[in-house]
C-alpha cells in the first residue's frame, strides 16, 4: 500500500500560513460586513476596516499594510456607483446570514452564506463578492455559487432575488441571472 501526502493550503491557513490573497479577501469581507452603510466617507469605511483587523489575533504581521490596502481596495470599488447604491443608508439586509437547504437523498442539509441580501423596494438582491476576477473557472465557479444561493433564496422568499458579483479589484459588478447557463 502507497501513501499519498497532499499539501491543502486552506489546511495550512489554520496554521497561520496564508497567502497574502486569500487574507486581504477575508478582511475585505469582514470590512464589508462591519459596513452597514456608505455615504462615501472615509471615516466610516476607516471603522469597518478596524473592525475587521481587530478581530486578528495580535500579533497580525503587518497589519498597517493591510489596513491600507484594504481602504485603498474597498474605497475604489465604492467608488463605483453601480456598486455604491448597495451601501446606501436605510437599506435593510441580512449579512453573513446562513441559511440551509435540503440536500440530496441521504445527506444532511447544507448551510449556505451569502455575503449580503438586501431587501429593496423592487424586490431582493443577492450580493457575492470576490477579491478578483482570476480566469474563466474563476467565474463560473462564482456564478454557480451565486445560482445556488438565488434558487434557494427563491424559495424561502416567495419572490425571485436578482443577483451580483460583486469583484472589489479591480472594481467590477456582473449580474447573474438564477437559471443563467
Amino acid at each position: 500500500m502507497r501513501l499519498r501526502i497532499y499539501q491543502q493550503k486552506r489546511a495550512l491557513g489554520l496554521l497561520g500560513e496564508r497567502d497574502e490573497e486569500r487574507q486581504l479577501g477575508e478582511m475585505a469581507h469582514l470590512a464589508l460586513y462591519f459596513l452597514e452603510a456608505f455615504t462615501g466617507s472615509l471615516e466610516e469605511l476607516e471603522r469597518a476596516v478596524d473592525r475587521a483587523l481587530a478581530l486578528y489575533a495580535e500579533p497580525l504581521p503587518e497589519r498597517e499594510k493591510y489596513r491600507e490596502k484594504l481602504l485603498k481596495v474597498l474605497s475604489q470599488a465604492l467608488a463605483q456607483p453601480e456598486i455604491a447604491r448597495f451601501f446606501a443608508p436605510g437599506l435593510s439586509d441580512l449579512r453573513e446570514h446562513p441559511f440551509l437547504l435540503e440536500a440530496k437523498r441521504g445527506e444532511g442539509p447544507k448551510v449556505y452564506r451569502p455575503d449580503r441580501v438586501l431587501f429593496l423596494p423592487e424586490g431582493p438582491v443577492v450580493l457575492e463578492y470576490k477579491l478578483r476576477l482570476s480566469g474563466l473557472e474563476s467565474l463560473e465557479a462564482h456564478r454557480g455559487q451565486l445560482r445556488t444561493y438565488l434558487r434557494a433564496l427563491a424559495k424561502i422568499l416567495g419572490s425571485p432575488p436578482r443577483g451580483y458579483l460583486i469583484y472589489l479589484t479591480p472594481p467590477e459588478i456582473r449580474e447573474v441571472a438564477p437559471d443563467e447557463r
